[in-house]
């Protein structure tokens, strides 16, 4: 039952998405020192004054309730900048469509592989712009074949609110030889019979990891998933917990706390060598110069499990013998070598990976943009 506002919103220069502001702490500070207003994406209240706007719209526009109700809260605030994650791309859409005098400023929540878009595809539209992680996302989105958005490659924000809190130190102490980034995805990950590309790579890495630590004595932690895009569901770190220990039955397991902010990134700076598929902390962790190991699903099956740029951080879906020798080159060299040699690939899919600067970016793209409105 949606709920009905008789008082205003409070003016605003920017809107937000609560939801976002939920899962993206660093927005808050992205967005801080503007007056803000914050706009529900489930079920949406409905604000008395505007009643026969929200109608009009839903007339005239042929839209719902709640977008109506989400578009006239904002024009009630006077907000002239929507600043919101892609991964709520419907939203963005609809709101660029009802109003079109709306900037926005939008942010990546990942890395972009062209298979994704089919999910978080952000379109061209006059006064809009996308943060993307890399100039490699900026080339996917020109190689398109239409008008694409204009990408601003500025770099991670979650990883910039991770740095700017926990500064990289040099060098960086080793906790865990070894440090595997979770999947799980719950009872999908424990069909052993699943021919779906996913599973499969996903069963490799897991069996390749357990070959290598059994035969080198190695233990093993395990990055487990933090609740990112979603809160947990009930049990859901005790579920994943167990998939681990029988998968990995034998092998010395440790394990990241998931509640903890940022419990994989530190987890892999503290880490010798980050193994994983090119997931968005594996991304991150390359960008932040560390030593990893991602495996990728072979190119022509699609780029779900894509990475951009080939190197010593990058197997095509191996054999194990393969995996070994390239863990054991990894854990060979030192971690300053690797991210000296590594410098211009990994400034190509994250930019500014060691510092917080695309914090700042962001915000002079706010700024830009409210002075364009104004």
């Amino acid at each position: 039952m949606r709920r009905i506002e008789i008082a205003p919103p409070p003016e605003a220069d920017v809107a937000v998405l609560s939801r976002n502001l939920d899962l993206w702490p660093v927005l808050r500070e992205i967005v801080d020192g503007w007056r803000v207003v914050e706009v529900e994406t489930i079920q949406s209240p409905i604000g008395l004054l505007d009643a026969p706007r929200i109608w009009r719209t839903m007339r005239g526009k042929g839209t719902s309730l709640g977008y109506a109700s989400m578009a006239a809260r904002i024009h009630r605030s006077g907000a002239k900048v929507l600043v919101a994650v892609d991964q709520t791309s419907e939203v963005i859409e609809e709101l660029g469509r009802l109003l079109p005098e709306l900037h926005q400023v939008l942010i990546a929540h990942g890395s972009i592989r062209a298979d994704h878009l089919s999910m978080h595809r952000i379109t061209h539209r006059e006064n809009r712009v996308f943060c993307v992680w890399g100039h490699s996302d900026a080339e996917v989105y020109r190689t398109l074949g239409d008008i694409a958005v204009d990408c601003q490659p500025v770099g991670s924000l979650r990883n910039a609110g991770y740095v700017r809190q926990y500064p990289l130190h040099q060098p960086r102490v080793i906790h865990h030889p070894v440090l595997l980034v979770s999947q799980y995805s719950g009872a999908d990950e424990e069909q052993a019979s699943s021919t779906r590309k996913r599973d499969q790579i996903l069963r490799t890495l897991k069996d390749h990891v357990r070959r290598y630590c059994v035969a080198n004595n190695l233990p093993l932690t395990i990055a487990l998933r933090p609740p990112a895009s979603a809160p947990h569901a009930p049990r859901q770190v005790d579920a994943e917990r167990r998939h681990y220990e029988r998968v990995f039955d034998g092998v010395r397991l440790n394990f990241t706390d998931p509640s903890q902010a940022y419990s994989t990134y530190l987890a892999s700076d503290e880490a010798d060598v980050t193994i994983g598929v090119p997931s968005g902390a594996l991304t991150e962790s390359f960008g932040r110069g560390n030593k990893v190991l991602m495996i990728r699903q072979t190119p022509s099956t699609g780029t779900y499990y894509g990475f951009p740029i080939e190197g010593d951080w990058l197997l095509t879906e191996p054999t194990y013998e393969e995996f070994a020798a390239r863990l054991d080159k990894l854990r060979a060299a030192t971690r300053a070598d690797c991210a000296a040699q590594w410098q211009v690939a990994r400034e190509y899919v994250v930019a500014n990976a060691e510092t917080d600067s695309p914090i700042e970016l962001v915000r002079s793209q706010i700024a830009r943009a409210l002075s364009s409105a104004t």
